[in-house]
């Protein structure tokens, strides 16, 4: 089922939009490194998944020190992360990977169509990396 772009013109976001989402957390895949990195980390990694809506969708997972104002907190399978779900978008077209300034928090109205089923986690070169799917990518 493809969203609509009714489903995307609305007010912004708030927290409580993504209780659909709660019955499908979010499965977390880590890699080896990402699981000797987690087992060393003193409280939960927050991860937040970054939908960008621009003149093309961007997927980023960022791992932030605290969530954006308007992230919505999303389950996952993994207690020792914290989830994020941030779509966002952007005043002008913007391609490529280099950071956007002023960004925008995307407003959609039934979010959790938007919202991955699963994020691949690992740690390299002493950073974290992931990517995040939905269930056409998962087959």
């Amino acid at each position: 089922m493809s969203p609509s772009m009714e489903d995307m013109e609305s007010a912004v976001n708030q927290p409580g939009s993504a209780q659909g989402a709660q019955r499908h957390p979010i499965q977390v895949r880590l890699t080896a490194g990402a699981e000797r990195a987690l087992a060393v980390h003193p409280t939960p990694l927050l991860v937040e998944l970054e939908l960008l809506f621009s003149c093309l969708i961007r997927k980023r997972v960022r791992f932030p020190a605290t969530p954006h104002a308007d992230a919505i907190p999303v389950p996952g399978t993994d207690p020792r992360l914290t989830l994020y779900f941030h779509p966002v978008c952007t005043k002008v077209c913007a391609i490529g990977d280099a950071e956007v300034p002023d960004l925008l928090t995307f407003p959609i109205r039934r979010v959790t169509p938007f919202i991955p089923r699963a994020v691949t986690l690992d740690y390299r070169k002493g950073a974290w990396v992931g990517d995040f799917y939905y269930p056409q990518e998962l087959l």
